[in-house]
């Protein structure tokens, strides 16, 4: 059997202890954090974008604009004084601006409103011209937008706040009421 000299155990704590330094500072390097750094601060998006919405996204709640006309579903518009309701009025003549005349004209005649899936809605008629001339709003309280649509002299206007194109399943089954009517 081998006998250990005391100036080996020596060596031997004196390289573990080089060695296990050398290779937590060459981990920890100035090098190494600048490169951590650079790389972070690429926020470039790619090219292409391979996030798609899907319908179980989650909203944390209704907008607090709203919340006083979550409760009005099943009543009808003018007993509730639905249009003249803020924010509704003043965002719904920002949205419409010259033709609010014309839709509130044609919104004389509804049902009761409806609610589904937090999207209010309610579509309206001028007085005998039920499939001729009608309006309808929808006003999607998760993602505060509104919706307005017109039909007057046999032309469709769909009017929608920022933009928005993803019609409520509501509105756009009043809108292909009117598309077949063309």
């Amino acid at each position: 059997m081998r006998k250990v000299l005391p100036g080996t155990c020596w060596l031997l704590t004196v390289c573990c202890i080089l060695f296990g330094s050398v290779t937590h500072v060459s981990c920890n390097s100035r090098v190494q954090q600048v490169r951590a750094i650079v790389m972070s601060d690429d926020l470039t998006p790619p090219e292409m974008d391979t996030m798609r919405p899907i319908p179980d996204t989650i909203h944390a709640q209704i907008i607090s604009a709203w919340n006083a006309f979550d409760t009005l579903e099943g009543r009808y518009p003018e007993d509730v004084d639905f249009l003249n309701k803020e924010p509704l009025k003043s965002r719904l003549t920002k949205l419409l601006g010259d033709t609010l005349g014309i839709f509130t004209q044609r919104f004389q005649v509804t049902p009761p409103l409806e609610e589904e899936n937090e999207v209010l809605f309610d579509e309206g008629y001028e007085p005998g011209f039920a499939n001729t001339e009608a309006a309808a709003v929808a006003i999607d309280m998760q993602d505060d937008i509104i919706y307005a649509g017109v039909y007057a002299g046999h032309q469709l206007r769909i009017f929608s706040e920022r933009g928005d194109t993803h019609y409520p399943k509501k509105l756009q089954t009043w809108i292909k009421k009117f598309k077949k009517n063309k």
